[in-house]
């Protein structure tokens, strides 16, 4: 793997760790309006202790659960069926261990949209990389002006008339032979410059030549087996897993991965609290910053863990997020 396909993995897992990517992660406050409510949490000093408290249970929670589903999908000696066996083994586990009926619920439906969009990403390949970037004409044989037809004949009969014009059959294949090889040769050098950079200084110009940074780009099968598993019922689908057998697919690095996600649960909190407490936004940042250190420890520790560790802590934030089902107003889903 080069250092450009590195960065594009990484920038695929940022994708969908992104505040953007629509699979519904910021209408969720993982009961966190509920202490709200309860007149817990009032000011930044409180919401930072409550990170604090979150990222305490998180390796054994989504994180723990994103992070074994990552190793169990990278894993180059796990076979397509021993994985659908760990999957389906950890599914069955984290849902039991999901105590709070609007969490699970939230975290299938993210799960499903999350599969739903890389479906259409990995399509994408098809539409962009069709191989006819140059001579005006189409994979059909159509040519850019509309007109169908074999584009090596046109061009020879366009240019030396038909055998009437004294020109022979053995004369006519050898231009079409000759015709076909500058197309070739056309096309192959408009792909060569597509990946070379001219760099113009005082001294020449260089030429650099550009690595590839789409492999690993398109193509999900972790997630894709994870959801023929959830299509048959054999799973309900959780978002932590499916975001790691995603990163499986897709990410540099499962570590490296586990952070971005576990970041991208701290956003999502900061910006519920942000609206319910309220809190500044100045004084979200702040304790999300302070967050940092605790994340990474959080993440270490959870690549550390074994399934039967997770569901080890974390009581009261549960009960927390089942109060939330019954309180009078409510600005989030969970």
């Amino acid at each position: 793997m080069n250092a450009n396909e590195t960065e594009a993995r990484r920038l695929a897992m940022l994708q969908v760790c992104d505040s953007v990517f629509p699979v519904g992660s910021f209408a969720l406050s993982n009961g966190m309006e509920t202490f709200v409510q309860r007149d817990m949490l009032r000011r930044g000093d409180d919401f930072e202790e409550y990170v604090k408290n979150y990222l305490d249970i998180a390796p054994y929670k989504e994180i723990g659960q994103m992070v074994l589903a990552g190793k169990y999908a990278s894993d180059s000696r796990m076979r397509r069926k021993g994985l659908a066996k760990h999957l389906i083994e950890l599914d069955e586990l984290a849902s039991a261990l999901q105590s709070a009926r609007e969490i699970r619920e939230g975290s299938e439906r993210m799960c499903s949209r999350l599969v739903t969009l890389a479906t259409q990403m990995d399509a994408g390949q098809a539409q962009t990389s069709d191989g006819h970037r140059s001579g005006g004409h189409h994979s059909d044989g159509q040519s850019s002006d509309g007109r169908r037809g074999n584009p090596q004949s046109d061009s020879v009969a366009a240019t030396h008339g038909s055998a009437d014009n004294g020109i022979t059959d053995a004369t006519d294949a050898s231009i079409a032979s000759a015709t076909a090889e500058s197309d070739t040769s056309d096309i192959s050098h408009a792909d060569d410059r597509e990946h070379d950079i001219i760099a113009v200084h005082e001294q020449g110009t260089e030429r650099h030549r550009l690595q590839d940074a789409a492999d690993g780009l398109y193509g999900s099968p972790a997630l894709e087996l994870y959801a023929e598993l959830i299509g048959t019922g054999q799973c309900r689908g959780l978002h932590p897993i499916a975001m790691g057998v995603y990163a499986a697919d897709h990410a540099p690095d499962i570590r490296d991965a586990a952070i971005m996600y576990g970041y991208s649960l701290l956003s999502a909190l900061t910006m519920c609290a942000a609206k319910a407490i309220p809190l500044s936004q100045y004084a979200g940042q702040v304790a999300l910053h302070n967050s940092f250190p605790r994340l990474v420890r959080a993440v270490d520790i959870a690549m550390t863990l074994r399934p039967e560790d997770l569901g080890i802590s974390g009581a009261f934030i549960d009960i927390a997020a089942m109060q939330h089902e019954t309180l009078y107003s409510r600005l989030y889903m969970s």
